[in-house]
């Protein structure tokens, strides 16, 4: 629960006294960290034993009856199974505890019809075990099945809940830390918490901004891939009262930045509240399914009530308790509880040896849901690398021009740098150090290599340097800047010499997976950081829909409440944090490996970075829908036949369905639909 309030008009005592009046149980947010680390290790323990006991109790009873005589203490098999099944109980006190406020509440959930079937069921047997009752069975098994195994799939959800805000915490952590002020002509380290807007800090290259603010002074180059998904560091002076956000990096150079927003108010810390929202929903085929245990709770118990009342005006008190058992046994939800998280944990086991991590339990129904597919383009649709594709020279050779080039940049750490230099390395041109070397921020370099002059960067760098560029090269140079590419100037000795053309190449699937949705009849759509004609070009080769330049974070997340305000469900595909908040927000967020923050975001994190696992995904939960379907049919099929059987109404022809039978009925029921759901193992994808 998340709980937004003005506290000029509401306190939070109030708040805390209103959820107890309605016996809200809640932990106060500065104790969650030690409520993970220190309660989770003992409740693991604590589960991982009950389930334990709760396998040997059920093969203990079940193979006992086969081989009665030389199963060891089969004699006080009762006493035996007693004592196990009472401490699975206390093992699970919790389960039993909330399925009983539930109760009381008159809102019943699926920990309430799992405590009444199990306490009922060990209540019974404990009566027969002291006599209260005579020629029955008992079936602690049954009570201890049912906890036991529920307690195990209560842990491991808690567990994952834990690491997600583990994560999301310690991604906060990246903007903590000490930071220096300037002050009255002097520099203070202090505590970037003590910081307000309108101080002054300065960073040095290499390390972390931790405030969000505008440059006053200096320049430098910033990775703000954190925010942006783009692996090229961006220029920031105080020339252009360029901002800069906390999270990202100094690479080079030297800044004053004025604060504008610190600790919970800066951009980072809206985005990671945007993945703790998303952490706290709660699937729609859950909500369902705790709807339907909670009306079959009450039918349970009227059913129940009936049972013991017609038999016991029968005259039939060992009869009315054993059928009230009987039904209270076989209407465990084990059955319907697990018809479709069965099918899903199976599926999403499947998809995990494959590279694709669902986090969420209505992934597989949302997927099939999807009208709209918004891609983020770097690192997404491109591989997010910055290559030499391409060396045009104007005059001389390749080899000449480029051993000048790369003697020239070898002193640079810009990734367009290291680009060119990876292009002559693969080619074995040779690199000698400059005699001369001067980086002019934001534009390029100018250099001496041996004789020559070298000037090496963008198009005004090389206007500046005197430089003419021919009209027929400017036509070129617009021509494949349409096609996509970043072009690199090179002057030699005041002529050009050549232009050295880099890509981001399109992932090799990514005109598939395009083609796949737009036969489902699903719009496609790029929203990308990166500027408009990059981005064109990119959505003309793998031909989408629709295309959104220039975006920010906070853009993305308008665009896509822009469509869903339309009553279009979207599904979102990126890789950055910049993504992350759209990929929270979205109806389906998809992963596409990318940093740690988006991959907490992400309702499914593809690990292997192969866009057609989007494609297998859509494929796979059309067959995870059909046999969801075939489970829950049999679970009500179970149910309805057996229920009135285990109320006594072929008693007078000789057939009844005892407790233990009942329990035996419901295991078999359960391992039906475990067979069913494991033949998705056995699906095979392209």
């Amino acid at each position: 629960m998340r709980i937004l309030y003005n506290p000029y008009t509401l306190s939070s005592d109030e708040i805390r006294k209103y959820l107890k009046d309605l016996k809200i149980e809640f932990t106060e947010e500065v104790s969650k960290r030690l409520r993970l680390e220190v309660s989770s290790n003992i409740q693991k323990y604590l589960r991982i034993t009950s389930f334990i006991l709760a396998l040997f109790a059920i093969t203990y009873h079940n193979i006992g009856y086969l081989i009665k005589s030389t199963l060891p203490l089969w004699e006080y098999r009762d006493l035996l199974l007693l004592s196990i099944t009472t401490v699975v109980i206390i093992l699970n006190i919790d389960i039993v505890l909330k399925g009983l406020k539930s109760l009381i509440r008159f809102s019943p959930s699926m920990e309430s019809l799992i405590t009444l079937s199990s306490i009922s069921s060990y209540i019974f047997s404990i009566a027969i075990v002291f006599g209260l009752l005579r020629n029955s069975e008992t079936f602690f098994e049954a009570s201890a099945g049912v906890l036991g195994f529920v307690g195990l799939g209560k842990y491991i959800e808690a567990r994952l809940r834990g690491r997600v805000v583990e994560e999301v915490e310690r991604l906060g952590g990246v903007i903590r830390g000490r930071v220096r002020v300037v002050r009255s002509n002097s520099v203070e380290e202090v505590d970037v918490e003590e910081v307000t807007p309108g101080d002054i800090v300065e960073f040095k290259s290499g390390e972390k901004i931790l405030v969000d603010g505008v440059v006053i002074d200096g320049w430098g180059y910033v990775d703000e891939s954190t925010f942006t998904g783009e692996v090229i560091p961006r220029f920031k002076s105080s020339e252009g009262r360029d901002p800069v956000f906390a999270g990202t990096l100094l690479t080079s150079g030297y800044i004053k930045v004025r604060v504008t927003r610190v600790s919970k108010d800066t951009v980072l810390s809206h985005i990671i509240e945007v993945v703790k929202e998303a952490t706290l929903i709660k699937p729609k085929t859950q909500l369902l399914a705790d709807k339907i245990v909670g009306y079959m709770t009450w039918v349970v118990i009227i059913l129940s009530i009936v049972t013991f009342t017609y038999w016991l005006i029968q005259g039939k008190l060992e009869n009315a308790i054993l059928f009230m058992a009987s039904v209270l046994a076989v209407t465990c939800p084990c059955p319907l509880g697990i018809a479709i998280p069965m099918v899903y944990a199976i599926a999403a086991y499947k998809l995990a040896s494959l590279g694709m991590v669902i986090r969420r339990g209505d992934v597989f129904e949302k997927v099939l849901k999807v009208g709209v597919a918004v891609l983020d383009k770097t690192g997404t649709l491109t591989i997010g690398k910055p290559a030499v594709d391409k060396v045009v020279v104007l005059n001389g050779s390749e080899e000449g021009l480029m051993n000048t080039v790369c003697s020239a940049e070898s002193r640079s750490e810009h990734p367009v740098a290291s680009a060119i230099l990876k292009y002559c390395r693969d080619r074995g041109y040779v690199l000698n150090d400059p005699n001369e070397y001067t980086h002019i921020p934001g534009l390029g370099i100018v250099a001496r290599v041996g004789n020559d002059e070298v000037v090496i960067g963008s198009e005004r760098l090389i206007k500046e340097m005197g430089v003419n560029i021919p009209e027929y090269v400017e036509d070129s140079v617009v021509e494949y800047r349409r096609q996509g590419y970043t072009v690199v100037f090179i002057g030699l000795n005041n002529v050009l010499a050549g232009l050295i053309l880099l890509k981001d190449s399109i992932r090799r699937d990514s005109v598939e997976l395009i083609e796949f949705l737009r036969g489902r009849k699903v719009r496609t759509v790029i929203a990308s950081g990166d500027n408009a004609v990059t981005v064109e070009a990119v959505a003309k080769e793998v031909k989408v829909d629709e295309v959104y330049a220039e975006l920010t974070p906070d853009d993305k997340v308008e665009l896509v409440e822009k469509f869903q305000k339309n009553r279009l469900n979207v599904m979102f595909i990126g890789d950055g944090v910049n993504d992350a908040g759209a990929i929270g927000k979205s109806f389906l967020g998809i992963a596409v490996g990318g940093t740690d923050i988006t991959k907490l975001a992400g309702d499914v994190v593809i690990m292997s970075e192969k866009l057609k696992d989007v494609k297998n995904l859509i494929i796979f939960s059309e067959r995870v829908r059909r046999k969801s379907l075939e489970n829950l049919l049999w679970a009500f099929i179970y149910n309805l036949t057996l229920v009135p059987i285990a109320m006594g109404t072929l008693y007078n022809i000789g057939i009844i369905l005892r407790p233990e039978m009942a329990a035996t009925a419901m295991i078999l029921s359960d391992i039906s639909v475990i067979l069913n759901s494991l033949t998705l193992l056995k699906i095979k994808f392209n």
